[in-house]
């Protein structure tokens, strides 16, 4: 269909059976990222993989999302939702079987990275078909399906552990595999073909840029990580030098490209660069540490992987009622302030689980281990949730219209923090004495990090409320690719 096609289309008869296929499809892509957080340590013995390589099961995942997002958007359009969607599933599910019969780690990170870059368009490609089969309807019903992120991330670690207990850390990926493919049929015999855009380009070499200028910087802490031998430094010193080079190839073509998938405009403008950075430290920390955390509480504490994945559900919902308190409160309580707040109090209670407390004694009550660490689970949750609107919407004021430009940008700030976190983390933990005092200390320093990054807080620009006089200068009209973002 040409670009001249209408733009609300009549709802379809069958859209509450599609909707609740979208809602399955969706709720399978992110529980499987969520799962292997509390699979780590059983994957790492199983395969006999040092720590430094099979931390790229969660980082690769997170790299192929990442090159996935500024495209998916734009391939929908060019390809139609169903193909991308479908064809997304499929591959997904191919991959998640790879995964789940892996003879070695080098099998699993390839599977992982092919699982990442296939079900980072799952969301974009559902929510526009949402748009063609609800019609005018089409707001209400988008909201729900990408408000089903955060409840699968809720039920990912909870249900990945009862797994792993039972029957095995591979079948968090065998399940999906069979679901996925099932899912796929039902989407190509059930979605409709959807609108095709003519003329629509990607930015497919900025794209190859991002992943060349993570990839080799994330390998490059890997080789620092080698446990029992020295490092190979001119190995470090290359890929670090390779990374940096087209990082600045990137930002070279980007600023000369006519439609750039990272739109430097809303980069470099202080308001843009400060909550960009607060994004990429809140990754860093959050990311790293959310990740790592139920390997961190099997190592310190002896929890089975159940156990892990049960505590990290009562911070999800936490997290959900919190924000969405925070969020009614905006307009009394502006951006800064609640930013501020909920950055130091996330670093502190991070701090304070990094030390590794032993049935502490808290105003003369003895906790056991579960419930001190349940205490403070609770709390990472509360807190974010004071922040998190804050971040989602900062700076959206300056540029209304470029909304979908500006999220895709943070949340991808926030992901390349979360992998170089996990790297940093993973190569403090290869070499320290023990795995859980390592992550001991890398917990203590990116809290400290985080609370530093506090201070870009105060060039974080306000709301603007009616009559409020237009800023110096507006981002370029020039259209960027258009990212669907949905952050938890």
């Amino acid at each position: 269909m040409s670009a001249g096609a209408p733009t609300t289309p009549a709802p379809t008869r069958n859209r509450h059976l599609i909707f609740a296929l979208l809602i399955f499809s969706l709720l399978t892509v992110v529980m499987q990222f969520t799962m292997v957080s509390v699979s780590v340590k059983q994957l790492t013995e199983d395969l006999n993989a040092p720590l430094r390589w099979s931390s790229w099961v969660i980082t690769i995942f997170a790299l192929g999302q990442v090159i996935a997002q500024p495209v998916a958007g734009r391939l929908t359009e060019r390809m139609g939702a169903k193909m991308v969607f479908a064809g997304g599933l499929a591959i997904f599910g191919v991959a998640s079987l790879v995964c789940a019969a892996a003879p070695n780690v080098y099998v699993m990170i390839v599977a992982r990275f092919i699982q990442g870059v296939a079900g980072g368009g799952v969301l974009p490609a559902g929510s526009a078909i949402i748009g063609d089969v609800y019609g005018e309807n089409r707001a209400k019903a988008i909201g729900f399906f990408a408000s089903l992120t955060p409840f699968a991330s809720v039920l990912g670690p909870t249900v990945g552990g009862l797994i792993v207990d039972t029957i095995g850390w591979r079948w968090t990926f065998g399940i999906n595999g069979p679901l996925s493919i099932v899912a796929c049929a039902l989407g190509f015999a059930l979605l409709p073909r959807g609108r095709r855009v003519d003329g629509i380009k990607v930015d497919y070499a900025g794209v190859v840029l991002i992943a060349a200028a993570a990839t080799p910087i994330i390998f490059a802490l890997t080789e620092l990580g080698r446990r029992g031998v020295t490092p190979n430094y001119a190995i470090v010193a290359g890929a670090a030098a390779v990374g940096l080079t087209a990082l600045a190839v990137l930002i070279w073509h980007e600023r000369r490209t006519a439609v750039p998938v990272v739109d430097m405009d809303l980069v470099t403008r202080v308001e843009f660069l400060s909550a960009n950075g607060l994004m990429f430290f809140f990754g860093l920390c959050w990311g790293s540490m959310t990740l790592l955390m139920p390997l961190f509480l099997q190592e310190t504490y002896g929890f089975s992987a159940s156990e892990a994945g049960a505590l990290l559900a009562p911070r999800s919902v936490a997290m959900m009622a919190s924000s969405t308190l925070f969020a009614t409160l905006l307009m009394r309580t502006g951006y800064r302030r609640p930013l501020a707040v909920g950055f130091l109090a996330v670093a502190a209670l991070i701090f304070l689980m990094a030390q590794g407390f032993e049935g502490p004694n808290v105003l003369g009550l003895q906790l056991n281990n579960f419930w001190y660490v349940m205490a403070i689970v609770l709390g990472l949750g509360l807190v974010f949730g004071v922040s998190n609107p804050s971040m989602n919407n900062a700076g959206f004021d300056i540029a209304p219209d470029r909304i979908a430009a500006i999220a895709g940008l943070r949340m991808m700030a926030q992901q390349l923090g979360s992998l170089i976190g996990i790297a940093v983390a993973v190569l403090i933990a290869s070499r320290a004495a023990t795995v859980s005092g390592g992550l001991t200390i890398a917990f203590s320093i990116f809290s400290v990090l985080l609370a530093c990054s506090t201070v870009m807080v105060l060039r974080v620009p306000e709301i603007r409320t009616a009559g409020a006089p237009a800023t110096r200068r507006e981002p370029r009209a020039a259209a960027p690719v258009s990212i669907e973002a949905e952050r938890s």
